[in-house]
């Protein structure tokens, strides 16, 4: 590899640690998105004292064991904190919403570079 190379290597490097960077707020919102969208299957009345919701990494953990299921497996919504007097126990972890905001923008940066990458091409291949 020559030095023109490494240059335009290095260059390209940034360009996508730029869009990483630019997408980083999309990443923290598709985070947030798989958190109110997703669900959790329990199995048994104990799993819902610690229902663990998000993707890829579970971030946010909930106490529903006030809430009983007509019959086990069941499927577990995300629940919204509803009253002021009667709270649902609610924990986050912050540093996994870091790493799944993260992880998301990773993947939205790279189906970008694809994209670009791809039209590109098609647009050498017309001239």
């Amino acid at each position: 590899m020559d030095e023109d190379d490494r240059r335009a290597l290095r260059r390209w490097a940034r360009g996508a640690l730029q869009y990483f960077l630019c997408l980083l707020p999309l990443g923290a919102a598709s985070a947030v998105f798989f958190l109110v969208a997703g669900s959790v299957r329990v199995a048994t009345h104990a799993e819902l004292q610690h229902s663990v919701f998000g993707w890829p990494f579970g971030w946010v953990t909930q106490d529903l064991s006030r809430y009983e299921p007509a019959g086990y497996p069941a499927t577990i919504e995300f629940e919204y904190q509803r009253a002021w007097h009667d709270p649902i126990e609610t924990s986050y972890d912050w540093w996994l919403f870091a790493a799944n905001g993260a992880i998301l923008s990773a993947i939205l940066t790279a189906v970008l570079l694809l994209v670009l990458g791809v039209l590109r091409v098609r647009r050498a291949l017309r001239e």
